[in-house]
């Protein structure tokens, strides 16, 4: 069963707007479905039907009886998909952004904590999870979140417990949905005589998509995240709609700044798009069609002790 705590419960009833029985603007066909492909879960089994046998008192059920990985990795694809439905949609209804982080927070901890954080007991508690449990309350933002996390775990793995070994000659590239931005920059670090890691380019070897990270994350000596303007929005009460990264673009970026260090990591900005304002000290190069960004970013790159040919920027 997940471990979810009475104030991460509310948190995520409030988000999915669970109140009534519903579950967002989930049919009972449509989120049957959704779950199914997501997690492999059947959810108008007897296994789940507890009280009215609504769509959030199964989802409930869920969380009552499922692991935290399975809990966490659902909570993350449900939150994933409404942001590709106000992408495709955007007159749909605007969620809580500071809500949705403090929810993505919740996914991320119960992905990557494998039993109960509360110690039985009879046994000695888990360092692992004892020490995320017992982390400082932080921001929703993307930096904090991550950087937050990394100092909390050992440098092991935390599921295959084994070490992690950088190497200089890979760079893992964070991107959005821009195909063409994305196969320019993984060309250009080939090019240089550099491996590219794309996650999604990756064997799953069963892992969910944050275990990929942390694997991948391990072996790098440098990591790039290519800003494109793939969504939109706007502050609480502004009809002008600004153009934005993806939410797994910020995520990750704060991700790589707490893992591999700020110098460590370079952002490629794509037109002209917001940016998170609370990391300082970032590097943003312009991704221009000239191509200076090409010299910036190897530059970046090979003093950070990436192994580059810099003959074979031209």
């Amino acid at each position: 069963m997940s471990d979810l705590t009475t104030k991460e419960r509310r948190k995520l009833e409030t988000f999915f707007e669970m109140s009534g029985g519903y579950f967002l603007d989930f049919s009972n066909n449509s989120l049957a479905q959704f779950i199914a492909e997501s997690v492999d879960i059947e959810l108008y089994s007897d296994k789940y039907e507890i009280g009215s046998g609504s769509k959030a008192n199964r989802m409930r059920a869920i969380w009552d009886l499922e692991s935290n990985q399975l809990v966490g990795k659902l909570i993350r694809e449900i939150i994933e998909d409404d942001d590709d439905k106000h992408l495709l949609y955007p007159y749909n209804k605007n969620r809580n952004q500071e809500l949705k982080s403090h929810c993505l927070q919740i996914a991320m901890r119960l992905e990557n904590t494998s039993f109960p954080v509360a110690p039985s007991p009879t046994k000695q508690p888990n360092i692992i999870n004892t020490q995320v449990h017992n982390a400082p309350v932080m921001h929703p933002s993307a930096a904090g979140v991550f950087k937050a996390v990394s100092q909390h775990f050992p440098q092991e793995n935390p599921v295959y417990n084994t070490p992690i070994t950088p190497q200089k000659n890979k760079v893992f590239i964070v991107h959005g949905h821009d195909d063409l931005a994305k196969e320019q920059l993984a060309r250009f670090v080939s090019q240089i005589g550099l491996e590219p890691i794309i996650l999604h380019e990756q064997a799953s070897s069963s892992k969910t998509i944050i275990e990929k990270i942390e694997k991948y994350a391990g072996e790098v000596c440098f990591a790039i995240v290519l800003y494109t303007p793939c969504d939109q929005g706007s502050k609480a009460g502004l009809t002008e709609l600004s153009p934005r990264a993806r939410q797994n673009v910020i995520f990750e970026h704060g991700y790589f700044i707490g893992k591999l260090g700020r110098e460590n990591v370079t952002a490629i900005v794509k037109g002209n798009i917001e940016k998170p304002n609370d990391i300082s000290g970032v590097v943003y190069e312009n991704f221009d069609a000239a191509g200076a960004w090409k010299f910036k970013l190897a530059k970046e790159m090979k003093e950070s002790g990436c192994e580059i040919d810099m003959n074979r920027i031209i």
